[in-house]
C-alpha cells in the first residue's frame, strides 16, 4: 500500500513542478486595483490631438463633456498637460443636473499639439472626452465641401476619464496590422502616457507575444504627456499581443489605434481606450 501511495505522489509532484516552471515568467501575485466610485475628485483624460490644416482641410475637434448629477454646481479646475512645455490651467463650471460641454475653441491649445487634461471637480461628476476628425476644416454645415473635391468624411472616438493614477497598467488587444499583400487595411497603435507629477517617470513597456516578450523603456518628464508609436517596437506584425506598462511613479495610460488604407494617411476609424490598472499584492 505504501508503494502505491508513493507512486501516486510522484506524478502529482512532477505536475506541480511543471506548473511552477510555467508560471516562473508570469506575475502571479496581482489583482485588479479597486477604485472607490465615490470621493474621487480628479479625472484624467489623456489622449487629445489638435490638427487644423487649411491646405488640406484636415482638422480635429475635441470636446470635454462633464455630467453633474448633483444639486450643486461643480467648480472645475482644468490642467492642460503638453508634450514640450509647462501645463496651463483654466476654469469651468458644471451646472447641476446637466451635462456641460467645452472644446478646443476655448482651451489654451494650438494646432499641432498633443495634450492631456486633468479635471479636478468640487462635486462628484462624470467626465468624458469626444474627439472628431474630418476633412472639411471643422465645417459641419450641409454645404461643407472637401478640398479634394470628394465627399466630407469624418471619424470620431469617445472615452470616459481615468479616475486614478497607477504604477501598473495592462492592455489585452494589441496588434499592428501591416500586410499589403494580404490585407487592404492597416492599423497603427500608440501608447499615450501622462506623468502629472513633479518627478520624471521611468516607464517600462512589455509586449507579450506567445513565447516571446519585447521590452522597451522610455522616460517622461514631469508634468508632460508622451505618445509612443508601437509600430516602431512591434517586430511581429499582424499578431495579437498583451501589454504591461510599469512605472516608478503613478501615471495615467491610454491606448490609441488608427485604421487606414495603404494609399492614404486619412483614418477610416480610430479609437482610444484607457488601460486597466492592476496592483501587486504585498
Amino acid at each position: 500500500m505504501g508503494r502505491r501511495l508513493h507512486a501516486l505522489k510522484r506524478p502529482a509532484t512532477a505536475a506541480l513542478a511543471l506548473a511552477a516552471a510555467m508560471l516562473a515568467g508570469c506575475e502571479r501575485y496581482e489583482t485588479l486595483a479597486v477604485v472607490p466610485p465615490t470621493g474621487m475628485k480628479t479625472h484624467w483624460l489623456v489622449d487629445f490631438t489638435y490638427v487644423d490644416d487649411p491646405a488640406t482641410g484636415v482638422a480635429t475637434m475635441g470636446h470635454l463633456v462633464v455630467f453633474n448629477p448633483g444639486p450643486r454646481a461643480a467648480a472645475l479646475d482644468v490642467t492642460v498637460y503638453y508634450e514640450d512645455r509647462e501645463p496651463a490651467r483654466f476654469g469651468l463650471e458644471a451646472s447641476p443636473g446637466a451635462s456641460t460641454e467645452s472644446n478646443y475653441a476655448s482651451w489654451p491649445v494650438k494646432p499641432g499639439e498633443r495634450f492631456a487634461l486633468g479635471v479636478e471637480s468640487s462635486e462628484p461628476v462624470v467626465a468624458q472626452a469626444t474627439i472628431g476628425w474630418n476633412n472639411v476644416g471643422n465645417d459641419s454645415r450641409p454645404t461643407a465641401r472637401a478640398r479634394d473635391g470628394g465627399r466630407p468624411r469624418e471619424a470620431a472616438t469617445s472615452y470616459l476619464a481615468i479616475p486614478a493614477l497607477a504604477e501598473r497598467w495592462y492592455l489585452a488587444d494589441g496588434i499592428v496590422l501591416d500586410a499589403p499583400s494580404a490585407l487592404w487595411v492597416r492599423e497603427s497603435e500608440w501608447a499615450v502616457l501622462l506623468n502629472p507629477g513633479d518627478r520624471p517617470a521611468r516607464v517600462d513597456l512589455a509586449l507579450f507575444f506567445r513565447r516571446f516578450t519585447r521590452e522597451h523603456t522610455v522616460e517622461i518628464a514631469p508634468r508632460r504627456v508622451r505618445a509612443v508609436l508601437m509600430d516602431d517596437l512591434v517586430t511581429l506584425r499582424n499578431k495579437h499581443y498583451g501589454v504591461r506598462i510599469a512605472s516608478d511613479v503613478p501615471i495615467a495610460a491610454q491606448w490609441r489605434r488608427t485604421v487606414a488604407g495603404y494609399d492614404s494617411p486619412e483614418p477610416m476609424a480610430f479609437w482610444s481606450v484607457p488601460l486597466a490598472p492592476m496592483a501587486r499584492i504585498p
